[in-house]
């Protein structure tokens, strides 16, 4: 590893020498995203789609990057050594990567003709085209200075029944880590991608950027599962591309770290697309979980529902705020959005501000939030069944959740994301 020094806190005008080695597009993508990141400053709780948040916190860490081009290795059997919390999603995975700084480890049980996956600079043809939407600061820092950047594509017409799982374990202290991961999906393709974020403490920092195109008529799978140690700082960003007639699921399941925050831009681009986003959070302690959210229609008969249910207990705190925009031309779109939390302890904070913005006419829209204690009614219910009140309170906040694992086709995923709803409630005693 050849240290650099690239502050998070500020940059000049990088030395981009170090990238000539890689393909055309992406030293493009990295001219452009330094481009941008020169009008701009380090994100401050100032700002709207900041506010609320710590990102104040992050810039006093003072961290650095670490740049070399990564070693990718391939494993032919499942090592020691993989997160426990993965471990269950490794053994049914087609591949099963574990990327951290500067390498990524990889397993797959057989060969397939139906996927590719690695570093991106292996790949001489641009995978996609690059969804120009974002002014996201880590994003950005990531795109232009990040030598952690893997490409996925998955060819037209593929059928992939088993999950490609990558799992981001970071453990260094006084670096920043911004892994990219660059998906295309092939037209009628499908498949479903499962990222896990762990380690972490209170002197490093994972910024993870993914990007999702979907092709014409593909159908994915998108899941992020964050149990990042106590004391970590993660920012996420996602943002999807979905052409006409496609249709992507997506997941978020947080529950560690000291602040983590995802940013997620659904952009149904073709006609027909539809999304569904899902998300499932529970925050104890001190802990800060932050999510942003754009549902941006352009086209006519496009889609989108999303469900976030969260939980807050001790003196933790949750915000989410989420956009729905309907582009002119959009006709015919249909768009909701639901966010509902459950005050656990008196010390805790819920902060909940949905938005529509709505430039066409013929369209269905809709958004409500809620924040609130457990239903008095629903424990008196149970204890006059005999339960306990506690035991009751964790039958209801089960339950409060059981709505998001609905319609998840991974028994594994389901489980886990089980054990850390039950893990946290066992918290609480």
């Amino acid at each position: 590893m050849i240290n650099q020094g690239i502050s998070l806190d500020g940059f000049g005008r990088q030395d981009m020498a170090r990238y000539d080695n890689e393909p055309q597009w992406l030293r493009s993508r990295r001219v452009r995203a330094e481009a941008a990141l020169a009008g701009m400053s380090f994100p401050t709780p100032d700002e709207e789609v900041w506010r609320y948040s710590r990102v104040e916190e992050v810039q006093s860490l003072g961290l650095k990057m670490e740049l070399a081009s990564p070693v990718v290795t391939r494993r032919r059997a499942l090592w020691d050594g993989i997160p426990e919390l993965a471990l269950p999603l490794a053994k049914v995975a087609g591949i099963f990567v574990l990327v951290s700084h500067g390498k990524a480890e990889y397993y797959m049980p057989g060969e397939t003709q139906n996927f590719t996956f690695g570093p991106s600079r292996d790949f001489a043809v641009e995978v996609a085209g690059e969804i120009d939407s974002s002014d996201d600061y880590f994003n950005l820092f990531a795109k232009a200075f990040s030598n952690d950047t893997y490409s996925l594509v998955v060819n037209a017409n593929a059928v992939i029944e088993s999950p490609i799982v990558v799992c981001y374990d970071e453990t260094v202290s006084g670096l920043g880590f911004l892994p990219h991961l660059i998906v295309s999906a092939g037209s009628s393709s499908s498949a479903s991608l499962v990222e896990v974020f762990l380690g972490g403490n209170r002197e490093s920092f994972l910024a993870t950027s993914t990007e999702v195109h979907l092709d014409e008529g593909a159908r994915f799978s998108h899941f992020q599962i964050q149990d990042l140690d106590e004391g970590a700082f993660q920012s996420a960003f996602v943002e999807s591309a979905i052409g006409a007639g496609a249709a992507l699921l997506f997941g978020a399941f947080s529950f560690g770290g000291y602040y983590a925050r995802i940013r997620s831009e659904s952009h149904l681009v073709g006609e027909g697309a539809r999304a569904e986003l899902k998300a499932a959070y529970f925050a104890s302690d001190n802990q800060m979980l932050d999510f942003r959210t754009l549902q941006d229609h352009h086209s006519p008969n496009t889609y989108s529902d999303l469900l976030f249910k969260g939980a807050v207990a001790h003196k933790s705190h949750s915000v989410y705020s989420g956009l729905v925009r309907i582009e002119e031309g959009a006709t015919r779109s249909d768009a909701f959005q639901t966010n509902r939390n459950l005050v656990l302890s008196d010390g805790a904070r819920a902060d909940s501000v949905p938005n529509l913005d709505i430039r066409e006419n013929n369209v269905r829209c809709s958004h409500a939030s809620a924040v609130g204690p457990i239903d008095p009614e629903l424990v008196f219910y149970l204890a006059s069944r005999g339960i306990e009140p506690s035991r009751a309170e964790r039958i209801i906040v089960r339950g409060f959740f059981k709505e998001i694992l609905e319609g998840i086709n991974s028994d594994e995923l389901v489980e886990i994301v089980s054990s850390l709803v039950a893990k946290r409630l066992e918290e609480l005693d």
